[in-house]
């Protein structure tokens, strides 16, 4: 999980711009107003001091520059700005701050040529002619900062929309246009949705009376002016009730309308539970529970029901994405496209508190087009390193208090994070035993995974830790090095059949431990997604990984299909891995479906299309259980009962631009 920055496409672009101001002519964009000085904004973890962000202004340059800790990386960039006189923007450059805090070489830069544009993004050139006037020039992937500047231009404009040369089109909207009070002052503050291109969720920013950035939006690392950090509870109360509403309203425009029953007929079941195809069968569905399955010549089909004819499609269980991130936009554009990915429950294994416990509760009365919620408690401990969340213990109590808070609220498991001290693995395993709650995460800094699961893990998170496992590092060491990096710098030349990797899975099967390896972050060079950078030798590399699932799924250990992404769309990538390593189609979809159930202790309720479980049913082109691939044919889902059409998820994720839309991780967030 990192807070990453996008890789940069090689790209040039020349764009027409005989005046290219981004707000009234006279005013800069960047500085709510134009005035010489430095101001700066504190980045917020949970409440603790994660970093700051900088802006210098003079009468003819803005130089924002962001830094913050995200764990043993962070965000590190400064972004620069020419001003003209009269306020417009004549050129703008995006750095990466090195280590010894010198910027780098430009990883973007914007230039006015004349009467053009030259936008320039490494190394190979293409040209592209434009004539608005109205494009602003603001960098892409900068810092906060461009955020308000851009919310600033469009509110400016008499549409409230426009377009940027590296951003593309946008436009604004002042949802909340309120006065609070602060140490005795009055603060006007708006919260400004931004939406980009055609999608239907915004990013959103609080803007002053001036335009100045007040503070960004719901999110685990937020920028805020210092004097105003006490709003920033009144910040968020009023941006989720605003987002839960509109994700609400959504929900309402992508459920398909049936009337009565809902009779699937002549499909081929994927029996989840024997591993087999049942051909020409009919699944009856009545509110949320299916109430007949069999041969359809043999199932009557209820008078006034909805019918959907199956025939030569794969009828199956719904999928568990078992490692997935809810954020606030889980219950829409996330929500949807999980959806249309075939996933019809995913465990979250790190959320805010208040997000997953209202995403969850909402889904399940239905308001929301997203998936089952399942619910594990993050835990860490408190050293600078510290991942994103409110759960820092620092002792046996408050370890304890934790998972008891977890527990009242209907938490099913707790997962561990890097940092938690290894003394309070046992009292928060033994406490979460009583509440009888799984016990996972990722092994603490200075244990191993044997020590990890000798004091109580049920289930171990991403298949890196197998190879940083036998390079330990140590709790005194002043600084932390990541599990990710050192996997990817030994992966290519472990030997994963080696003495010491067998006796390590000789454990995990002696326990009972499963796995949730989420391999599609690592194999192919997914180890840079989360900050590892990209192998010497990923072919290697990727060997090695498939090897481990295929040992994994040899010696007998359960394996957890999960993604690590808040869209899930690698979820079938992450199948495909399995069944690359050798592991039987059918076995695969086992794995996504009833076994994952099993897992949670859910079985009896999912997991499999049969007589009393919810309806959670999949209609696939294909023949998933033959090639994983065919799960790109997924049609329909049906979720506790309700009906979504994936072309009509697909349309609205993309903001109607059609089938392409649900794929690829439409959130920025990092992944723990």
């Amino acid at each position: 999980m990192s807070h990453r920055t996008p890789l940069v496409r090689r790209a040039m672009l020349l764009l027409s711009a005989a005046a290219l101001p981004l707000a009234t002519p006279g005013r800069t964009p960047l500085a709510a107003q134009q005035r010489s000085g430095t101001e700066e904004w504190v980045v917020s973890n949970h409440g603790r001091d994660a970093g700051r962000l900088v802006v210098r202004s003079t009468p003819d340059s803005v130089v924002a520059r962001f830094i913050y800790t995200d764990r043993n990386r962070g965000g590190r960039v400064e972004t620069r700005y020419r001003v003209a006189a009269d306020g417009r923007i004549l050129g703008a450059e995006q750095r990466a701050i090195l280590p010894d805090g010198t910027a780098g070489d430009p990883l973007e830069r914007i230039e006015v040529v004349g009467d053009s544009v030259r936008v320039t993004l490494g190394a190979t050139a293409a040209r592209v002619l434009s004539g608005d006037p109205a494009r602003t020039l603001l960098v892409r992937s900068g810092t906060p900062y461009e955020n308000a500047a851009l919310a600033r231009h469009l509110l400016a404009r008499p549409d409230r929309s426009g377009s940027t040369v590296a951003l593309g089109s946008a436009r604004a909207e002042v949802v909340v246009d309120t006065t609070l009070t602060v140490g005795g002052k009055r603060q006007r503050a708006r919260l400004v949705a931004v939406y980009r291109g055609t999608s239907p969720t915004p990013f959103a920013v609080w803007l002053d009376e001036r335009g100045g950035l007040l503070s960004t939006g719901v999110e685990w690392f937020i920028t805020v002016r210092p004097d105003v950090m006490a709003l920033l509870p009144s910040f968020r109360t009023i941006e989720l009730a605003w987002r839960d509403r509109s994700a609400e309203a959504l929900a309402r425009t992508v459920v398909t309308a049936t009337a009565g029953s809902i009779a699937i007929v002549n499909g081929d079941l994927f029996d989840a539970e024997a591993g087999v195809l049942r051909p020409a069968q009919t699944v009856i569905v009545r509110g949320d529970r299916i109430v007949a399955v069999g041969a359809s010549d043999a199932v009557p089909v209820p008078a006034g029901a909805t019918v959907i004819d199956a025939k030569g499609k794969t009828l199956m269980p719904g999928m568990w994405d078992m490692h997935g991130h809810a954020q606030v936009a889980s219950q829409s554009t996330l929500g949807m496209t999980q959806l249309a990915n075939g996933l019809t429950t995913v465990r979250d294994l790190a959320a805010d508190l208040d997000v997953a416990v209202s995403l969850r509760d909402r889904e399940r009365a239905g308001k929301l087009a997203a998936p089952r919620l399942i619910l594990a408690g993050f835990i860490e401990g408190p050293l600078a390193w510290a991942g994103p969340s409110e759960a820092v213990v620092k002792d046996e109590a408050e370890a304890i208090a934790w998972v008891d808070r977890y527990a009242a609220l209907g938490y099913r498991q707790i997962k561990l994070y890097n940092v938690v001290h290894p003394d309070l693995v046992p009292v928060i395993a033994a406490r979460a035993r009583q509440h009888g709650m799984l016990l996972s995460g990722h092994i603490p800094r200075g244990m191993s995974i044997e020590a990890a699961v000798a004091l109580g893990y049920d289930e171990i998170q991403h298949a890196a830790f197998f190879f940083s496992n036998f390079f330990p590092d140590s709790l005194y060491l002043p600084r932390m090095r990541a599990y990710s990096q050192v996997a990817t710098a030994v992966a290519p030349h472990f030997d994963v059949y080696s003495a010491g990797m067998t006796r390590l899975l000789d454990v995990l099967k002696a326990r009972g431990t499963a796995v949730d390896g989420t391999f599609n972050l690592w194999i192919g060079g997914g180890g840079a997604v989360v900050g590892a950078g990209g192998s010497s030798d990923q072919q290697r590399a990727d060997s090695a990984y498939l090897h481990l699932i295929k040992r994994l799924y040899a010696h007998g250990i359960p394996l957890i299909a999960g993604t690590d992404n808040s869209s899930g769309s690698t979820f079938r990538r992450e199948l495909e891995m399995y069944e690359l390593a050798g592991i039987p189609a059918a076995r695969v979809l086992q794995i996504a479906t009833i076994d994952a159930a099993r897992f949670i202790k859910d079985a009896k309720d999912y997991g499999s299309v049969s007589i009393g479980k919810v309806a959670d049913i999949l209609i696939v082109n294909g023949r998933p259980s033959e090639r994983i691939a065919d799960l790109s044919g997924i049609e329909t889902v049906l979720r506790g009962g309700r009906r979504y059409d994936v072309p009509t998820l697909r349309a609205k994720v993309s903001g109607g631009r059609g089938p392409g839309g649900a794929e690829g991780d439409t959130h920025g967030h990092p992944h723990p």
